[in-house]
């Protein structure tokens, strides 16, 4: 199943539901009681990063920025310019929680740049207790108790540590579970999480075998209809340019047969050199 660039995006407006009140605590992110989700995109900004990150509006009135590395992150210098754009279009006081996924051990939390100070919150998924999160759901399922934070230790069990089972079980697990999960509007949920913090790691295998599980849920129609719509676009802005480039060849040729030199066709035409004496060669000499 192909995701979309923008999936966390598509995600975040599940997650003001998905992980209410004090939900993230059980993956060590306390006092961030959820109140929306916020859009991501800073034009001026240039972020280079496995995910995308997710932005939610605090109770508080603080915004929690998530960032999400699969490798260490060696200064903190790209998410200070990222966090710095957001505060400067929100005006709002910023929670920067880095969650760290494989096996980063240790990350860098503070940036002293001498006129200032900055700081984020660095939270090791490997660290916790898969196992034990997955066991608390799979009793909290037999036995009718359900709750939030069952959800966030469905979504985010698939980075955490596991002694007892192989990873690859592990995802078996979570896939019938979350098979279990009450009714469709939490599957809805977990899948949005699932998909959002861990489709760009899980195996293709992995990720059909999820999906064989939720079907056609609102949330993966939501994926595919982007995903069609981006390759539109782009399918569209390609044809555009094969039309302009053949019109630059014809009207190259047409130059040639005229006498033109290869430095016209090339400042009138947009064409490389390169371009210029092959269609010269072809159109002249042959």
């Amino acid at each position: 199943m192909n995701i979309p660039r923008n999936a966390n995006d598509i995600v975040a407006k599940h997650l003001t539901g998905a992980v209410p009140h004090g939900a993230l605590e059980v993956i060590g992110i306390h006092d961030a009681n959820v109140v929306r989700a916020l859009p991501t995109e800073i034009p001026k900004v240039e972020v280079r990063q496995e995910y995308t990150d997710v932005m939610l509006e605090l109770e508080d009135g603080r915004l929690l920025h998530l960032e999400f590395q699969t490798t260490r992150e060696p200064a903190l210098y790209r998410f200070l310019a990222y966090d710095v754009a957001i505060a400067e279009r929100y005006r709002r006081k910023l929670r920067t929680v880095v969650l760290y996924t494989g096996d980063v051990q240790e990350a860098p939390s503070q940036l002293d740049a001498g006129s200032f100070q900055y700081s984020v919150e660095n939270v090791y998924l490997n660290r916790l207790d898969g196992d034990a999160a997955l066991e608390t759901v799979k009793r909290h399922l037999a036995t009718d108790e359900w709750t939030e934070q069952d959800r966030v230790r469905l979504s985010f069990a698939f980075h955490m540590h596991f002694t007892k089972r192989a990873r690859a079980a592990a995802f078996e697990e979570i896939v019938d579970m979350v098979r279990r999960v009450p009714d469709r509007d939490e599957q809805n949920y977990v899948a949005a999480l699932i998909l959002g913090f861990s489709a760009r790691i899980l195996a293709p295998e992995q990720k059909e075998r999820l999906r064989e599980v939720l079907k056609m849920t609102e949330l993966l129609r939501e994926f595919e209809e982007e995903f069609k719509e981006k390759w539109m676009k782009q399918g569209l802005q390609q044809g555009r340019k094969e039309g302009e480039l053949m019109k630059a060849r014809s009207i190259a040729e047409r130059m040639f047969r005229k006498g033109a030199s290869v430095a016209d066709v090339v400042e009138l035409t947009g064409l490389s050199e390169e371009e210029a004496k092959e269609i010269r060669r072809k159109t002249v000499d042959a």
